[in-house]
């Protein structure tokens, strides 16, 4: 029986990246936009603040995301996705700005109609963003690295 469950879990999500082409294409982090966000801001501190900022209200977004899933709230589950996938893009986080995309797109319909392993997508991306943010901030600040 888990293995039917787990199994039709995957073929949501292979269903899903099937259909969204830009999503499995997407990188990561995108290094142009992160290095001309930096270079716009012109101060890395105030840079490494910002990233700070972005990890912390990524966090409260996502968590709203999933505690509007689970309510049921379409509005509030496209606010958070909009909010969240405007910052991601703009810090150069192009894969977890692309599902916000899609995830806005379904709160955008009133009804929200994706499963929970789907949902896990966007979790697992921002998981998978942070490790190259924090070492683009670690290489241009190496100061940082000897605060812990």
């Amino acid at each position: 029986m888990f293995e039917n469950v787990e199994d039709n879990a995957i073929a949501k999500v292979v269903n899903l990246l099937h259909d969204h082409p830009d999503i499995v294409n997407a990188k990561t982090l995108d290094l142009d936009v992160f290095q001309d966000l930096r270079r716009s801001i012109g101060d890395d501190r105030v840079f490494s603040d910002l990233v700070t900022i972005y990890f912390n209200s990524a966090e409260i977004l996502i968590e709203s995301i999933q505690v509007a899933f689970v309510n049921k709230d379409a509005s509030k589950f496209f606010i958070a996705a909009h909010s969240l996938k405007s910052t991601s893009a703009s810090i150069g986080a192009i894969k977890l700005s692309k599902i916000c995309r899609y995830f806005e797109k379904i709160g955008k319909t009133g009804e929200i109609t994706i499963s929970a392993e789907i949902l896990k997508l966007l979790d697992d991306e921002y998981r998978e963003v942070i490790t190259p943010i924090q070492t683009c901030i670690l290489a241009f600040m190496p100061e940082l690295s000897q605060i812990n």
